[in-house]
């Protein structure tokens, strides 16, 4: 894609383009914030409420978004089409056995279908052959 070329072929370091791509999530984020809890806010301060759950989500979010950052910039499309199988079906397993999940056919059916999408996006193209005029 256009993209993962473009961030294999550039110059700018990983660190660089997180911090160019964080620069709007905290723009976006802090309007956010301040439209819905604006008074809230002002009044406790920005980190009431945060607990260790919440520094721990923030945490791997963080870690998460690095770890996207690296497979984007060194993988090619096979191993992150693997990667995203894999996360899928991690988390449906952790799911299971932390809260109770429950499979259910319609749940099924749609890792089923995200997993299809993800290795038919993996194929390589097939090879375009020019007809003779």
């Amino acid at each position: 894609s256009t993209q993962s070329t473009g961030l294999k072929g550039s110059d700018i370091s990983i660190w660089m383009r997180n911090i160019h791509l964080a620069g709007y999530g905290v723009i976006v984020g802090l309007f956010g914030v301040f439209w819905t809890d604006g008074a809230v806010v002002q009044e406790k301060g920005f980190f009431f409420g945060y607990n260790a759950w919440v520094w721990w989500v923030i945490a791997m979010q963080a870690f998460g978004g690095l770890l996207v950052a690296v497979v984007v910039k060194y993988a090619d499309n096979i191993l992150k089409g693997f990667a995203t199988s894999l996360a899928i079906i991690v988390s449906c397993v952790v799911s299971v056995f932390l809260w109770g999940f429950v499979i259910t056919l319609q749940f099924s059916v749609g890792t089923a279908l995200v997993l299809g999408a993800v290795y038919l996006y993996s194929l390589p193209k097939p090879a375009t052959k020019l007809l003779p005029n």
